[in-house]
C-alpha cells in the first residue's frame, strides 16, 4: 500500500480527489443501471398491459366465441386464458407493477379482481406461445427497417414479465413481455462521462499542485541548504497561504542570522578579553622560582587556551569561511599520522587507493586529530583505515583501550564529559574533543558512531 501511496503533495491531492471522484461515479453508474433496469422492467410491464388491454377490447368487439378455443387466443392478441393463474404463490411477487398494471386498467375502464405480476429467467412450455416482444430484434435487422433509420445494434432478452389479471368471472387473462438489456450505448455514456469529468477535475487540479507545491519545493530546498548569514531571501510566489510561510521562513531566517552574528561578536570579545590576560599570566609565571610549580602553572595555562580554542571553533563551526574543495582524504590522513608519530605516538595506516572528498580540509583534519588523539591516550596504538561504500566514505580510527561501557557511549558526546573521570591532564584534554569532532562530522552531512568490539590482534588493558 505504501508504494501506491505518492510522496509528493500533489501526488496525494490528485490520487484522494481521483479515488473520490471513481467512488461518486461509481454509486451514480449503479444508480443509473439500475434505473435502467427499473425502466426495462416499466416498459415491458407496460406493453404487457396495453396488449392485454386490447386483447379484450378486439374480444368485446368480436363475435362471442368460447374462450376455450385454442384458436382463438393467438388471434387475439396470445393472450392467455386459464382457470389458474401462471403467477403462482412461490414465485417472487413484483408489488410495484402489479400497482401500476392495476392503475392503468382503472384508467381505461377495466376491472379486474385480482392482478399478479412476476419476472422468470425463463417461461414454462404453457406461456412460450403468449410473448410479446421477441420479434423486436428480427424486426431491427430487417433491412428495410435499417434503411429506414433502425440502429444495427440489438439487446438481448434478460428475462420475462409476467401480467395475469382475474376476471370476474374467475378466468385468468395473461401474458408475457420480453425484458430487454439496455443497449452498449449506456455504458459508452457512462465510460465517456467518467473520462469527461476526470479530464475536467484532474488537470485544473494538476495545473494547480504545480502552482502551490514548485514554491514549496524552494521553500525546502533553500531550508536544507540553509547557512546563516550566506542563504539569500527566498522569492514570495504561491498562494497567499504559501506567500505567508515563506515570508514567515524569511525572517525566521534573518532574526537567526543576527541572532548568530551577535553571538559571534561576543564569543569574539570574549576570546579576546580571556587570552589578553591569559598572555600576561603566562609572562608572570616565568618569574616563579619553583620549576616544578612553574610547569603546573604553565600546563593549566595551556589547558585554558586549548579548552578555549575548543569552545570557539565549536560555537564557530557553521560559520566558517573556509569552502568545501576536493581533497585527497589518503593525505590528509598521512598528514596527521606523521604529526602524531613525531610526538612518539603508535599510529598506523595502511595507505589504500586515492579517494577525493569535497571537504573543509582544516576541519576535517581537526576531527581526525581528536579523535586519533583520543584513541592514543586511552590506548597504546590508534589503527586507521578508510572504506567506501556506496557514496560514502567511512573512516575507522581503532584503538586497544578498555573501551567505553554501552550505557555510556551517547552521553561521550556531551559537551566537557571525559572518560577519564580522574581528569587527569595525563589522560585527556577538555572533554570537547568529540563535541567537535562529531560536530565537524554532521556540518559535513556524516556522523560519529563510537562502538566497543573485540578485534582480533588487540589485547585490552
Amino acid at each position: 500500500m505504501k508504494r501506491l501511496w505518492p510522496n509528493s503533495l500533489v501526488g496525494q491531492l490528485l490520487l484522494v480527489v481521483a479515488l473520490i471522484l471513481l467512488l461518486a461515479q461509481g454509486i451514480n453508474s449503479f444508480l443509473l443501471y439500475r434505473g435502467a433496469q427499473n425502466q426495462n422492467l416499466v416498459e415491458a410491464s407496460t406493453s404487457a398491459v396495453s396488449r392485454i388491454a386490447y386483447g379484450l377490447e378486439r374480444q368485446a368487439s368480436d363475435r362471442p366465441v368460447s374462450r376455450r378455443d385454442p384458436m382463438r387466443p393467438r388471434r387475439w392478441g396470445q393472450l392467455r386464458y386459464s382457470a389458474e393463474s401462471p403467477v403462482t404463490d412461490d414465485m417472487r411477487r413484483l408489488p410495484e407493477l402489479e400497482a401500476r398494471a392495476g392503475q392503468a386498467f382503472a384508467n381505461m375502464g377495466i376491472g379486474f379482481a385480482d392482478i399478479r405480476a412476476t419476472m422468470l429467467g425463463d417461461l414454462a412450455s404453457d406461456m412460450t406461445g403468449h410473448v410479446i416482444g421477441t420479434g423486436r430484434n428480427e424486426r431491427r435487422k430487417n433491412p428495410i427497417n435499417r434503411s429506414m433509420g433502425g440502429g444495427p445494434e440489438t439487446s438481448e432478452t434478460k428475462g420475462f414479465i409476467i401480467i395475469s389479471a382475474q376476471q370476474d368471472d374467475g378466468q385468468w387473462v395473461s401474458i408475457a413481455s420480453a425484458v430487454r438489456e439496455r443497449s452498449p450505448l449506456l455504458v459508452r455514456t457512462l465510460i465517456f462521462q467518467t473520462v469527461t469529468i476526470y479530464l475536467l477535475m484532474l488537470i485544473p487540479l494538476i495545473l494547480l499542485g504545480r502552482y502551490i507545491s514548485r514554491p514549496l519545493k524552494s521553500l525546502t530546498a533553500t531550508a536544507q541548504s540553509f547557512r546563516p548569514g550566506t542563504t539569500a531571501a527566498l522569492e514570495e510566489q504561491g498562494p497567499p497561504d504559501t506567500r505567508e510561510l515563506i515570508r514567515a521562513f524569511n525572517d525566521m531566517s534573518g532574526r537567526v542570522t543576527r541572532m548568530i552574528e551577535e553571538k559571534d561578536v561576543m564569543l569574539g570579545a570574549i576570546g579576546h578579553d580571556l587570552r589578553t590576560p591569559l598572555a600576561a599570566l603566562r609572562v608572570r609565571v616565568e618569574n616563579v622560582e619553583d620549576e616544578g610549580e612553574r610547569e603546573r602553572m604553565v600546563a593549566g595555562i595551556e589547558d585554558m587556551n586549548n579548552m578555549l580554542e575548543d569552545i570557539l571553533s565549536l560555537a564557530r563551526l557553521g560559520r566558517s569561511a573556509e569552502q568545501s574543495d576536493p581533497v585527497d582524504i589518503r593525505s590528509l590522513i598521512e598528514t596527521v599520522v606523521d604529526e602524531f608519530s613525531d610526538l612518539g605516538r603508535d599510529v598506523r595506516y595502511q595507505r589504500g587507493e586515492k579517494q577525493i572528498a569535497a571537504v573543509r580540509e582544516t576541519l576535517v583534519r581537526r576531527a581526525l586529530r581528536n579523535l586519533v588523539g583520543n584513541a592514543t591516550l586511552y590506548g597504546t596504538v590508534a589503527d586507521i583505515s578508510v572504506e567506501k561504500s556506496g557514496s560514502s566514505l567511512l573512516i575507522h580510527v581503532d584503538d586497544d583501550g578498555p573501551g567505553i561501557p554501552e550505557e555510556r557511549i551517547d552521553a561521550m558526546f556531551e559537551p566537557f564529559l571525559r572518560g577519564d573521570a580522574s581528569r587527569n591532564r595525563a589522560t585527556g584534554g577538555s572533554g570537547l574533543g568529540l563535541t567537535l569532532a562529531r560536530a565537524i562530522a554532521r556540518d559535513h552531512g556524516g556522523d560519529i558512531i563510537l562502538k566497543t568490539v573485540k578485534k582480533a590482534g588487540y589485547a585490552p588493558r
